[in-house]
């Protein structure tokens, strides 16, 4: 029986993922890292900008100084002052009955303004999972491990509604059943398959399939 929805934030309740990929592609390319839009949605959606950018510094794509006690914040915040949501979030979480939290990679007073901005904070009391809590964010386990720990539930009793490739890993690696969300304007023809591929355990393509599927729990 499920007691329990974990949602990612981004690209599922709110269409930020689009934002993201354009703010910091823009930044990359002042930088000097050739990588447009479409190759940064494909190859790094849903993973931490600190994870991002280490990459591109392992990479030898970024300076291994670049401090990202600097730069991280100003992305951020350049994002937060462009969240907004993804059409039918409150219709569908007006319509559930089971309890739900916030599992993400992001910042957890990102995750919190988001909330407050869709007037939607109400829904989750609180109960934000953010990978700064863990020793690394999706698409490692560990947020998702902390959130069962946290809520004492069992692997069985959660649903986990992801949009990334990196999201899906995380949630299937820590044993949970997953569905992968469509809705977002980042995703692109074909982002289905690569969900599938990475266990995923179903598909919806926005807000009034997922609403169906998640009245039958």
């Amino acid at each position: 029986m499920i007691k329990h929805i974990l949602f990612d934030c981004d690209g599922v309740l709110i269409d930020t993922e689009i934002v993201a990929a354009e703010v910091v592609t823009d930044w990359l390319n002042s930088e000097n890292v050739a990588i447009d839009i479409e190759e940064f949605i494909r190859d790094y959606t849903g993973k931490t900008f600190t994870d991002i950018i280490n990459i591109l510094k392992k990479k030898g794509s970024l300076s291994p100084d670049l401090d990202l006690s600097l730069v991280v914040p100003e992305l951020d915040s350049e994002i937060r002052d462009n969240q907004r949501p993804i059409d039918g979030v409150w219709e569908m979480l007006d319509s559930l009955n089971t309890a739900r939290s916030v599992v993400s990679n992001s910042a957890k007073d990102y995750v919190e303004l988001a909330l407050e901005k869709l007037k939607i904070t109400h829904h989750f009391e609180g109960r934000i999972y953010s990978a700064e809590m863990v020793a690394k964010g999706k698409p490692d386990p560990g947020v998702y491990l902390l959130a069962l720990e946290k809520l004492s539930v069992t692997r069985d009793e959660v649903l986990v509604v992801e949009d990334s490739v990196a999201g899906v890993v995380a949630s299937k690696a820590a044993g949970l059943k997953t569905i992968g969300y469509l809705g977002g304007s980042h995703v692109r023809q074909g982002h289905g398959d690569q969900l599938l591929m990475a266990g995923v355990d179903a598909l919806v393509q926005d807000h009034v399939a997922l609403t169906h599927y998640l009245s039958e729990y």
